[in-house]
């Protein structure tokens, strides 16, 4: 980014800082008038959509076209599910939380060990958060990415010590328009940006034809591949979790009073959610198209570009790029020439396999320069494809508009953060309590809180540093919850539906977790589907196991009484 850029991105940083340090002082003024179904509907879009949704999933889309809609094709299906089987029973019983219904239902035992899975699951979701927020500042600065985490740390910290005890630092529903209006900027950019004469039309039949705006994949697929039945059955299963199980959508059903605006804010939300995905996954697509006319770089993690060109192999790396560069210059002839053709309604199949083939041996240089990188530093990812996005918006979005759309991602980057690790705290604190243990502190202790919070920040850097970037942030962000999902699904459903033996019920709950996380690491199984898994393995084992456990209850009865 330039100076002006630069100015703004510190400016909007500090005024939105200090007008929220004034603001959130101020005694709340809660409206007295009924919410409107819309207000909840998109305040559910708005809880499921992280910010780095918008980052990740254009450069997701970059790479591996539209296929990845799939996966919010369960929303729909999971609205329904959770209308007709989870609402009422919520409803009857006037539900606070997830947990508080499941503890009501089966035993401490068993409320604890969900708790602590929740909040594991919530401290994993807290690091991407981490890792997203220093990639908005490796952009910007050209610091060691470990330094960046610590940096990130401190200001996590300072933000708890500024604005403590405040809930919400920064609305999920301003976060939401903010996002809209930024990939709305950078659509509308990218298509400015396109070769004079080439409009929408022109460029979706371009993008078409390297098969990315393709949706549905029926084709079983290999582990990183996504196809509809994965995505569809494993989705469902997530997002029926997701709805059923997120204390702040809870919130949401609380505030709506289980009334039917409660289920018209859930349709809301299924039928916007796949077209709100669709379209963030459409500016991947026509991102992809830009950059057959334009020079994509050989790496787009700039801190990576700076770490390489500091080592002895920064000789090689520029001898690869001389010879990416080449193969840029032929792409962007050929594509031109195609792109001719296809306004003509022709499609060059002999164009596009040059085109396609030239792609491939750029991907070919690209794996070399990542070998180098990492060479050059072992600790670093290479993993650069959450950086397209950003690389557009560093280098291609007019002046000034850039360093806004920097600022607003820090600063909704922020927000979350703040608020995870705040109800991290909150969270671990109550549960602590409630063990009622004399060496703990006081629940009302400020310093208990305040160490709880230091604790959860140190967790999740710690997490961060050891765990590496094996995917993509949204991508990382399904695989975390697939690990948790399917599991806490299963039991929310057996104390719901099922007669259960709480100590065969929590035995379950820790064989199918350890399974689950066993599997995980020693077998390529697609993430998707332990949610399939968790689900499955805890609806079937708990009946098996009350059953096992009636008999020998039975058997002992009869050996009594003979």
């Amino acid at each position: 980014m330039n100076a002006i850029d630069w100015s703004i991105f510190i400016l909007i940083l500090f005024i939105v800082i200090t007008i929220k340090h004034f603001k959130l002082n101020k005694a709340d003024n809660n409206s007295i008038y009924e919410k409107s179904t819309l207000h909840y509907g998109f305040k559910i879009i708005a809880v499921q959509s992280f910010i780095y949704t918008f980052i990740s999933l254009p450069g997701q889309a970059y790479s591996q076209g539209m296929t990845f809609l799939q996966l919010y094709l369960g929303i729909p299906l999971a609205v329904f599910i959770v209308i007709f089987l989870i609402i009422p029973k919520y409803k009857k019983h006037n539900t606070k939380s997830a947990f508080e219904y499941i503890k009501a239902k089966s035993n401490k035992r068993v409320y604890y060990l969900t708790s602590i899975i929740y909040l594991i699951l919530r401290l994993l979701v807290l690091t991407i958060t981490f890792y997203a927020t220093a990639m908005i500042l490796s952009i910007l600065l050209k610091i060691d990415f470990k330094i960046l985490l610590l940096i990130i740390s401190a200001i996590f910290i300072v933000l708890n010590i500024l604005f403590k005890n405040k809930t919400n630092l920064f609305p999920r529903r301003n976060q939401l328009l903010y996002a809209i209006i930024i990939t709305t900027i950078i659509f509308l950019t990218i298509l400015y940006k396109l070769p004079e004469g080439m409009y929408l039309e022109d460029t979706l039949s371009f993008t078409a034809s390297f098969d990315k705006l393709t949706v549905i994949d029926s084709d079983l697929a290999l582990k990183d591949k996504f196809d509809l039945l994965k995505c569809l059955v494993n989705g469902t299963i997530l997002f029926v979790a997701l709805l059923s199980i997120d204390t702040k959508i809870l919130q949401i059903y609380r505030q709506s009073k289980y009334s039917d605006k409660t289920k018209d804010g859930l349709i809301i939300n299924g039928l916007f959610n796949v077209p709100f995905h669709f379209f963030i996954l459409l500016t991947g697509c026509v991102l992809f198209t830009f950059y057959q006319f334009n020079d994509a770089p050989l790496h787009y993690n700039p801190h990576n570009v700076h770490t390489v060109y500091q080592s002895e192999y920064a000789e090689q790396y520029d001898q690869i790029k001389q010879e990416y560069q080449k193969i840029l210059n032929l792409k962007k002839e050929a594509s031109f020439l195609y792109s001719g053709q296809i306004y003509q309604n022709y499609s060059n199949q002999i164009l596009k396999d040059q085109i396609l083939s030239l792609t491939e041996n750029a991907n070919k240089l690209q794996l070399e320069a990542k070998k180098l990188i990492k060479k050059a530093n072992h600790n670093v990812e290479v993993n650069d494809s959450d950086f397209i996005l950003l690389h557009f918006i560093n280098f291609h979005v007019p002046t000034g508009i850039a360093g806004v759309i920097m600022a607003l991602f820090f600063i909704c980057l922020l927000s979350i953060g703040f608020h995870e690790i705040n109800w991290l705290s909150k969270k671990t604190k109550k549960l602590l309590s409630q063990t009622k243990s004399s060496a703990l502190p006081h629940p009302d202790n400020k310093r208990y809180h305040d160490i709880i919070t230091l604790i959860i920040i140190i967790l999740a850097l710690i997490i961060v540093y050891n765990i590496p970037v094996f995917l993509n942030l949204i991508q990382i962000l399904w695989a975390y919850s697939s690990l948790f999902s399917g599991t806490l699904l299963g039991i929310l459903l057996v104390t719901m539906y099922f007669k259960n033996n709480n100590k065969a019920l929590f035995y379950t709950i820790l064989l199918t977790q350890i399974t689950i996380i066993t599997l995980y690491i020693t077998t390529p199984i697609h993430y998707l589907w332990y949610n399939t898994i968790g689900l499955a393995t805890i609806l079937i084992l708990v009946p098996i196991s009350n059953l096992i456990s009636k008999l020998f209850s039975n058997h002992n009865r009869s050996n009594i009484l003979s």
